[in-house]
């Protein structure tokens, strides 16, 4: 005996002493004989997950058709995951009195929509996934009972997304908001829950953002307020270094203006000044920073406008006569 069918035997032995009827017991033998896997969910727990595969590891004879009819008697399974090839609706058949499973994997194998007759009865299942199966439109409407199912994987099956989203939306209606169904790689139908809840917390951090924003702005408004008498170099360089200078700096000046060393803006461009202490009309920085979005000789032209809070700073520095210090 393998020690994974030693350790397997042993769980069993453990975990069902007292808690399981001797045929679930059987059942749960022959499972595992034939190279089924048998997985309790905690220390002396009742309740399992199986797993049908197709080979055993000593290569004896695996599961067939003709095993199937045991699984009806796996009571306390809560999770079966058919991971044979051959399954086939016939399979699925047994699994009619399992009214605690939660779990179902029946992907990649041979079922139709007549098996969905069988799971249509499962009430408390959680999870199905029919991936890869030849599940259609007709048959996804024989689960429209499972009013606790979560999960929906429908991949690669013959159901339309259509179907699929009017299936969803009829669940919905009658109460079960929190089934999502998966279409294939990053196609989601989210459930309803799921959609509201993210609706909610993306106008949670909206308003957040909003609320932060407006603290900001109050903050720097209240901040630039605060400089009655602004000086270029404490002031207003640290603005032009922030929103200007990558334009008008020492490298490749636009239009031949720099505006990163107080001279300079003094200076002006071609022999124009920019700033006119004491004259608004004639400071050309001035003018073009109150511009409107829309005007392409607005400065800075790139990223976002100046604020109204450093627009005012900056009027006061050139009516109060653009000082260094």
């Amino acid at each position: 005996m393998s020690a994974f069918k030693k350790l397997s035997f042993t769980l069993t032995v453990l975990a069902l002493a007292g808690l399981v009827r001797a045929d679930e017991k059987s059942a749960i033998a022959k499972i595992e004989s034939l190279g089924g896997r048998v997985l309790y969910i905690a220390k002396d727990s009742k309740e399992y997950s199986v797993t049908i595969i197709k080979d055993t590891f000593d290569k004896k004879k695996g599961f067939t058709a003709a095993d199937a009819k045991v699984l009806g008697e796996l009571k306390n399974a809560v999770e079966v995951a058919f991971q044979h090839p051959d399954t086939a609706d016939d399979w699925v058949a047994p699994l009619k009195g399992l009214t605690g499973l939660k779990k179902l994997h029946l992907e990649k194998t041979k079922i139709t929509d007549k098996a969905l007759n069988t799971v249509a009865g499962l009430a408390n299942l959680e999870y199905l996934n029919i991936y890869g199966t030849g599940v259609t439109d007709a048959g996804l409407d024989k689960l429209n009972k499972l009013k606790k199912l979560k999960s929906l994987y429908l991949w690669q099956t013959k159901v339309t997304e259509a179907k699929a989203k009017t299936f969803q939306a009829a669940m919905a209606k009658a109460g079960n908001k929190d089934l999502a169904i998966n279409l294939g790689v990053d196609k989601d139908l989210r459930s309803v829950n799921t959609i509201a809840r993210l609706k909610t917390q993306r106008a949670s951090s909206e308003k957040s953002a909003k609320e932060a924003a407006a603290k900001a702005a109050k903050a720097e408004t209240e901040r630039y307020a605060a400089i009655k008498e602004p000086k270029f170099d404490k002031d207003i360089l640290p603005i032009l270094k922030q929103s200007c200078v990558e334009c008008h700096g020492a490298k490749k000046p636009k239009a031949k203006l720099r505006l990163d060393t107080f001279a300079e803006v003094n200076k002006g461009a071609d022999g124009e000044k920019v700033v006119v202490a004491k004259d608004l009309d004639k400071s050309e920085l001035y003018k073009r920073i109150i511009l409107p979005d829309s005007d392409d000789d607005r400065m800075p032209n790139k990223g976002n406008r100046l604020s109204k809070p450093v627009i005012d700073l900056i009027k006061r520095w050139i009516e109060q006569g653009a000082k260094q210090k």
